[in-house]
């Protein structure tokens, strides 16, 4: 009756030991720029899956950044999910290698050499305007539209202090109009005009509500508020623009390595980056996803006008003197 009672039990532990995620132990902590939706859905599926505990701290890239680097001697989270790959390239001493398991599906430029970050999402730079208030006619082509006086307080721009996708918005701006003090006068005179936030997902969100007419933001936003009925179009800017990527990294020293690399694994899986693409539209990293039949209308990537000579290391190298003309350029006239 004992040995029945025992081979019972061990056929039962080693029946648990086949399920994802049973005995899974400890947690990971994830600082995430993502929209708090996308942060629960991947937190409640990597604990379905792994059975390991999920923490999401969602705040903006720059704030985020600043907390990993205050606490780079003693690290509370594991895992940065949502830089964008500037920032991520801008701050490799923060990073600690891992080459995911997938790592050879993914081309060369959504991810680092040696394995310190992994591509997650592609961001394109777009216009958005609610089509109640602005008509296809009237609606942004071009960068250069919104100097003209009649977007006064009519557009929504997020401080590039407080985003990296901002930040990237800007550089293409200056890439576009030649750099230097030329191009530095066009940028104050779209400060100017524009209503200025605070956080990035303010923007589209104002868009989306009707408190702005239109906004510069990222290609997914648009998409996903038309998906759920907001009055909102989608404009790609016809003198160019950037798609940036939007990649992860597990923080140097951080307390939950290995669960860290499960994150990592999972997170970068071909069912994960399907789901976060069926449900908030975010372009994949990974090549081997249609992303057209899950995002009807969606441009594909080769369609898009991108700025041949957009200088990415350039923009990483002078980041903190971008930013304080931008901050000097608020103060005067806001």
């Amino acid at each position: 009756m004992k040995r029945h009672a025992y081979f019972l039990v061990f056929a039962i532990l080693a029946t648990c030991m086949m399920i994802p995620g049973v005995f899974a132990e400890g947690k990971v902590v994830v600082y995430s720029t993502n929209q708090q939706a996308q942060n629960d859905m991947m937190a409640a599926e990597f604990e379905k899956a792994t059975g390991i505990q999920c923490e999401m701290v969602r705040a903006g890239s720059g704030i985020t950044l600043k907390r990993i680097r205050a606490e780079k001697e003693r690290p509370l989270g594991d895992v940065a999910l949502g830089l964008s790959k500037i920032l991520l390239n801008g701050n490799l001493d923060l990073w600690q290698a891992y080459k995911i398991k997938d790592y050879d599906v993914y081309p060369a430029e959504f991810k680092d050499p040696n394995g310190l970050w992994t591509g997650q999402m592609v961001h394109v730079m777009v216009f958005i305007y609610n089509t109640s208030q602005v008509t296809a006619a009237e609606a942004p082509q071009k960068w250069g539209d919104f100097l003209d006086p009649k977007w006064q307080d009519r557009v929504a721009f997020c401080n590039p202090n407080n985003s990296g996708s901002a930040y990237t918005q800007l550089t293409a701006m200056l890439d576009l109009w030649g750099g230097g003090d030329a191009a530095w006068q066009k940028v104050e005179t779209l400060l100017k005009h524009a209503k200025i936030t605070q956080q990035s997902s303010l923007v589209y969100k104002g868009v989306a509500s009707g408190e702005f007419p239109s906004g510069i933001t990222m290609e997914y936003a648009g998409y996903r508020y038309k998906k759920g009925g907001a009055a909102v179009e989608v404009v790609y800017p016809a003198d160019g623009t950037v798609a940036y990527t939007e990649g992860a990294a597990i923080i140097k020293d951080c307390k939950n390595l290995e669960n860290a690399k499960k994150f990592m694994d999972w997170a970068s899986s071909l069912e994960t980056r399907k789901k976060i693409v069926a449900e908030f539209m975010r372009r994949p990293a990974r090549p081997d996803i249609d992303f057209n039949a899950l995002v009807p209308g969606m441009v594909p990537l080769s369609e898009v006008n991108q700025i041949k000579d957009y200088d990415q290391v350039r923009w990483t190298e002078e980041r903190p003197e971008a930013l304080k003309k931008v901050k000097d350029i608020l103060l005067r006239v806001k």
